[in-house]
């Protein structure tokens, strides 16, 4: 009897150490990985300017909920950690790419092209200590000096079995926004190609 005592309290305070290193409640929206200082556009590509989503999420105040009911929360700016982040990968993809917070700013550079978006969801769920996952979508809009030419609704979603980690919903939601502004920022290199 002594022996299974001395078996099952370690084990016990293992377990829980480990759920005490789940993620909190808040959230932190991890940069992208910086441009590479070899990434510069041709001098004569095309200059887009991303303008900053408008948050449409039915509930902007929360980021998803956890196992225990309570809800995911964040300190960042969700429209402009999106609308940031593909800026970038339009970079990578060689645009000469300008950020303004709002279309009237965005147009007073006189860009080739102009990208506007809507988020329209990000929600993380916690199953269990181990499990999670993320839902992310947004509309997005591609438009030359004459008007609209592009126009799509995009999403992406990833679940993830791990060891608990306080880092695990921080990470999630980074690597389901490459999967997100990825295919977007190729779908508007290719609109542009198409219309040379």
């Amino acid at each position: 009897m002594k022996k299974t005592a001395f078996i099952f309290v370690p084990l016990a305070l293992c377990l829980l150490c480990l759920t005490a290193c789940g993620p909190g409640n808040t959230v932190r929206l991890l940069a992208p990985p910086p441009l590479a200082a070899s990434t510069l556009p041709a001098p004569n590509a095309p200059s887009v300017s991303v303008v900053n989503f408008t948050d449409d999420r039915m509930d902007s105040a929360t980021l998803g909920v956890r196992r225990d009911g309570s809800s995911f929360v964040t300190t960042g700016d969700v429209p402009l950690w999106i609308s940031r982040a593909l800026a970038d990968e339009l970079a990578r993809k060689g645009f000469r790419v300008t950020f303004a917070m709002d279309a009237k700013q965005a147009r007073s550079s006189n860009p080739d092209y102009l990208v506007t978006g809507n988020v329209l969801e990000v929600w993380l769920k916690e199953y269990s200590a181990t499990e999670m996952s993320v839902q992310m979508r947004v509309s997005c809009t591609l438009a030359n000096r004459k008007g609209k030419i592009w126009s799509e609704s995009c999403n992406s979603n990833q679940t993830r079995t791990s060891l608990p980690s306080g880092s695990t919903a921080d990470n999630l939601l980074l690597n389901t926004l490459g999967d997100l502004v990825g295919p977007i920022a190729q779908k508007i290199m290719q609109t542009v190609e198409n219309r040379k």
